[in-house]
């Protein structure tokens, strides 16, 4: 289906307005983060906190609000980021930009069908075709980007990676093809009544669009810009290597055990120990802690950003060795609360991957990097209190959850991480107008 719909698009032409997928994907993420993302996580968040009576559809906003973030901001702002990467990266022009806006936007009208469709009670007389509808236009869109995006890599004057040098690749294709084709399983089995999805599918869901695709990506580009641009010292590509491999074995391999066998917890324990030991391997093989190679010409850009770099691989350790002690204390015969689980999420979604969103984009993306560089108080002031918030919100979730005086400190964490989130998207909203091509 999504070669036959890129065969029409190449030959029928498109709208000037599709040929400039930067811009338009960039804001639509933002504005599905804004509007979807972020609002239902800050209400759930500071309803559960202040033990406000909640909706019968509130199981499915919890579900349908990971979504929205995982796909509807994280995945397709990757996209967007993609359009202005992959050409560079590849020294390839991206020859169908009107292909990759035409699959962020079917994937985008997939979140908002899910955002409609799963909170509906049963038996709504729409809801099977809608959120069934939601699961295929979210892989159908994906895959037309994704076959965009290969051309450019296949035409491009760089060898393919090979060898362990494959691995991220090959963790981060495997795990959004997985993701979608569960996803799409788990509409079809929402379509049969269920107001949500079963919680072990749910978590495999995530764990496969948060931790194998969205956090592989955020390793392959720090494997690729870190090294030179915060003057790191050579790589050690023997324990990247190792480092990888064991990152690809956790981020699969999670995700199988809570399909297969989630009742097992010594076996998502030792999944969980393969990912902690590749994460903590990566950033010793990147030697991302070790002081830098020489002084920098720019310390005011390569510092500071040095120092985020840290902290956010700071909390995604932190992440992964949450994940890891749940499994093991449940194995242990400890219980184990659904909030404790949901701090590593949270604690990779906003102490690692939102903080790389930010620090990044003031980095790399045409527009916005200019706009902030003449505001480097704003910019530290955002990723600080992201990073803060963060670490309030996920060790509250592990120490106490949401019983007294520790679910103020959870919703304080949470709306922390939206109060900067939000000015983060007014400044790249505004700018993306002044990025070339957009």
């Amino acid at each position: 289906m999504a070669t036959s719909i890129a065969f029409r698009i190449s030959r029928a032409g498109a709208p000037g307005w599709l040929s400039a997928p930067y811009r338009l994907l960039i804001r639509t993420s933002l504005f599905l983060a804004l509007a979807a993302g972020f609002s239902i996580g800050l209400y759930l968040v500071v309803g559960f906190a202040l033990g406000v009576p909640m909706a019968a559809s509130t199981p499915a906003l919890i579900q349908v609000h990971g979504q929205v973030q995982a796909l509807g901001f994280v995945a397709l702002f990757i996209m967007a980021v993609g359009v202005q990467l992959f050409p560079r990266f590849h020294s390839n022009r991206l020859e169908q930009p009107a292909q990759v806006s035409l699959g962020g936007l079917l994937l985008a009208l997939g979140i908002v069908l899910r955002l409609v469709g799963q909170p509906l009670l049963p038996p709504a007389p729409l809801r099977p075709a809608i959120v069934v509808g939601s699961g295929v236009l979210e892989l159908v869109g994906v895959l037309l980007a994704v076959q965009a995006f290969a051309k450019v890599v296949r035409g491009g004057v760089q060898p393919a990676p090979g060898g362990w040098r494959a691995l991220l690749p090959a963790t981060m294709a495997t795990s959004l093809l997985l993701a979608l084709l569960l996803n799409l399983y788990a509409c079809l089995q929402l379509a049969d009544g269920p107001l949500v999805v079963p919680f072990a599918q749910d978590e495999a869901l995530t764990h496969l669009q948060l931790w194998g695709f969205a956090s592989s990506m955020v390793l392959a580009v720090s494997g690729r810009i870190y090294p030179r641009f915060l003057l790191l010292r050579p790589t050690r590509d023997g324990l990247l290597k190792i480092a990888l491999s064991m990152w690809a074995v956790g981020s699969l391999g999670l995700p199988i055990v809570w399909l297969t066998a989630a009742e097992v917890p010594l076996l998502r324990a030792a999944a969980a120990l393969a990912q902690l030991l590749g994460a903590a391997l990566f950033v010793v093989g990147l030697r991302l802690y070790e002081p830098p190679v020489r002084q920098s010409g720019m310390p005011h850009v390569t510092t500071p950003t040095r120092r985020w770099a840290r902290a956010a691989y700071a909390l995604l350790l932190a992440a992964c060795a949450a994940d890891f002690g749940a499994a093991l204390a449940e194995a242990s015969g400890v219980p184990i609360s659904v909030t404790q689980l949901s701090a590593a999420r949270h604690l990779l979604a906003q102490g690692f991957l939102m903080t790389v969103i930010i620090y990044m984009a003031a980095r790399i993306l045409p527009g916005y990097s200019g706009y902030m560089m003449h505001k480097p108080r704003l910019l530290a002031g955002l990723v600080w209190t992201v990073l803060v918030g963060a670490v309030l919100r996920g060790g509250a979730e592990l120490t106490g959850g949401y019983a007294p005086g520790w679910g103020g400190v959870v919703a304080l964490g949470g709306t922390l991480g939206v109060a900067a989130f939000v000015v983060f998207a007014v400044g790249l909203w505004r700018t993306t107008s002044q990025a070339p091509g957009s």
